[in-house]
């Protein structure tokens, strides 16, 4: 999953007192913030939600959830805001809420009113407080922003403490829960919204369409044990036990689903650290011992054995012909 973060956005996020580059490091997902995007899995998106829950203030919460604040950033958002009244605005929120963020809203109508849920899109994954009060907070933030109208909840409600500065902003009292709920009476959603723009909409709506046609939400297990494997190995810890917690399985469940895609554990480990070994040895500042512990050996002699192994070549060749193809000399 591929998402855009702009100097704009990385520059608002700075500005509420929030440290981007150390909430990335936390979440061990590569800081590619100079691309102006993230590349991340399910996993990692969900680590990433889990870092925020436990820096984050419910006043930086709010400042997050705020409509105002974020929409430009956020092509789904001001979709939404382009929306003739505020069920419409939900139905394209719903519709093109997985490009930014795994996050499954359920919408239903129930007599006058219309009840809205959120889960993320593993549904053994509960959603962090951050993550759920973020939603909820945005969706009456869209319905507020839209309409010009100081639209109340009904209900509101998470297994979660919302906390006066998030009461006193929803103008309701929510309930503590088990699930979630979000309930809206419908006369206040078929409010028109001033923010209605047809020609807005009508230049979005096929880009939005087709970043949704190949789109890819949810990464293979393979992909999801690779990515780990990428991130695990220069750390040192990417033993069985060690992936198989973090992705959330067994170990037999993890050596099993990996037979059924013809491949081990070990050949995935092996893999990944000769894509490793290759990327480092780009790197002149670098020498051969520390690249050896960087990609999961103690020692350097079994790492040139590994390597050679791999590429048929030792490691002063492979060096000698990446020199050259850069044209440096070899040091």
């Amino acid at each position: 999953m591929k998402l855009t973060i702009t100097k704009q956005f990385q520059a608002f996020i700075k500005e509420q007192n929030l440290s981007l580059e150390h909430i990335l490091e936390q979440a061990m997902i590569p800081n590619l913030l100079w691309k102006e995007e993230l590349v991340v899995d399910e996993q990692q998106y969900y680590r990433l939600l889990r870092v925020l829950d436990e820096c984050i203030s419910d006043e930086q919460l709010l400042a997050l959830s705020e409509i105002e604040n974020i929409n430009m950033f956020m092509p789904p958002i001001y979709a939404a805001l382009s929306a003739k009244n505020g069920m419409e605005a939900l139905e394209r929120f719903i519709t093109f809420k997985k490009l930014i963020g795994p996050i499954t809203i359920e919408m239903e109508e129930v007599g006058n009113n219309v009840q809205i849920r959120f889960s993320f899109l593993s549904s053994n994954q509960e959603l962090p407080r951050f993550s759920l009060l973020n939603e909820q907070l945005l969706v009456v933030s869209l319905l507020r922003r839209g309409s010009g109208k100081e639209i109340r909840p009904i209900s509101i409600s998470g297994p979660f403490e919302y906390g006066e500065t998030l009461t006193h902003y929803l103008k309701c009292v929510p309930e503590k829960s088990q699930g979630n709920i979000l309930i809206f009476q419908q006369e206040d959603l078929d409010i028109p919204f001033y923010t209605q723009n047809n020609s807005m909409w009508e230049f979005m709506e096929p880009e939005l369409k087709n970043r949704l046609a190949t789109f890819s939400p949810s990464p293979s297990f393979l992909e999801t044990i690779q990515n780990e494997l990428f991130q695990s190995i220069p750390s040192g810890h990417f033993s069985l036990s060690n992936i198989a917690q973090k992705v959330g399985v067994s170990n037999r469940t993890l050596q099993r689903n990996l037979q059924a895609v013809n491949t081990t554990f070990h050949q995935q480990v092996q893999q990944t650290q000769m894509i490793l070994s290759l990327n480092f040895l780009q790197n002149q500042n670098l020498t051969t011992t520390e690249i050896a512990y960087l990609v999961g050996f103690s020692e350097v002699s079994s790492f040139s054995r590994a390597f050679k192994k791999w590429t048929t070549k030792n490691i002063t060749q492979y060096r000698k012909e990446v020199n050259k193809s850069k044209g440096n000399s070899p040091n």
